[in-house]
């Protein structure tokens, strides 16, 4: 499970900050596969309960402790209690996306004070709203967005991209598929990477992904053509302002009607940003990150300048510029923060 937070300050006094305002994209928990990996592979449907393509056991764990997380940090500043006026919980209409949400939102907000409503074995669940926008739905499922543009370039990429990576791993191809029966090749090979979810949830990897060749096991060739190909989706400042502009943008609007005092929600004038490290054993261990051109404490207007490029301002929008043939990059230098509900 990724997670960025987006950890908005307001300076009361000078060298003392108070957090006012947090904004926290996580994606949905581990998830089943979308199928069977490949035609021999033992671990049919009846080894995921939920089905394939569903939350997990595994997947509703690190939900839980997500909102363990987020409640140990933030319980004494933003998040004391639930608040339908002040606290906000999106998802995607995904059923893994929706219950990830209901798992963060039952271990942040445990019922306080006149919510209990319980005494038995619910003393610890209050019901918490999820919305979601349907679809289409550009803020959360950009990727669902039919954006010939988008499209257009990353299969122009992808032409070489695949050439070159299908003849320099063909060997391992070849055998990956021997050893499944199923012909893997780069456009593909998200089908085997699957074996990846299996292991996450308990399920042993087959003999022949500890198989070696040319000095590497056919389990990391799977797992760097892999990444390969998800890379080549998000690679470019002009693929992420696609993928993430209304996204950016919502943010943006939001941090400039809060500094307006217009925002019923918490107001924000300065911005730090974190990576919360889920390979840590540390469940607290978050990385601070800096957007180019500030300080760790970025200032509204500073904000506002560096995504100015990337902002996509409506959906009416983003279906001109995915129309466009002529739509053209942005020249913004910025690191995209670019948030995928990766989509194993």
């Amino acid at each position: 499970m990724k997670v960025l937070y987006l950890f908005c300050s307001y300076f009361l006094l000078p060298c003392v900050a108070e957090v006012e305002f947090l904004l926290a994209v996580w994606r949905h928990g581990d998830r089943a596969p979308e199928n069977l990996p490949y035609p021999s592979d033992p671990y049919n449907e009846t080894y995921w309960p939920r089905g394939w393509n569903q939350l997990t056991n595994v997947g509703i764990d690190q939900a839980t402790k997500l909102g363990n997380f987020l409640r140990r940090r933030y319980r004494s500043s933003v998040l004391p209690a639930f608040d339908r006026k002040k606290i906000t919980i999106r998802a995607s209409d995904a059923d893994r996306a929706i219950e990830t949400a209901q798992c963060v939102a039952t271990a942040l907000f445990p019922p306080d004070g006149l919510q209990m409503w319980n005494e038995g074995k619910y003393k610890f669940w209050q019901p918490i709203p999820i919305r979601t926008n349907g679809k289409p739905d550009p803020m959360l499922r950009p990727s669902k967005i039919q954006c010939p543009y988008y499209q257009k370039i990353v299969a122009d990429e992808r032409k070489k991209i695949e050439a070159d990576i299908n003849e320099k791993y063909k060997a391992e191809l070849e055998m990956i598929s021997n050893r499944t029966g199923h012909v893997t090749r780069y456009g593909n090979i998200k089908d085997v990477y699957n074996i990846i979810l299996e292991h996450y949830n308990g399920l042993p990897f087959p003999t022949w992904a500890e198989e070696k060749l040319n000095g590497r096991s056919l389990l990391d060739t799977i797992t760097e053509i892999r990444r390969i190909a998800r890379l080549q989706l998000f690679n470019s400042r002009e693929k992420a302002k696609y993928m993430a502009g209304y996204m950016i943008n919502s943010w943006s609007e939001s941090l400039v009607l809060a500094s307006q005092h217009l925002n019923p929600k918490k107001a924000l004038l300065y911005s730090s940003i974190y990576f919360r490290n889920t390979t840590s054993e540390d469940p607290d261990d978050v990385h601070e990150l800096f957007v180019p051109g500030c300080s760790t404490d970025c200032h509204l207007s500073k904000f506002i300048k560096s995504v100015t490029g990337v902002r996509v301002k409506s959906l009416e929008h983003l279906e001109d510029i995915c129309q466009s043939a002529f739509a053209r990059p942005s020249t913004l230098i910025f690191v995209i923060i670019v948030v995928m509900l990766l989509i194993l």
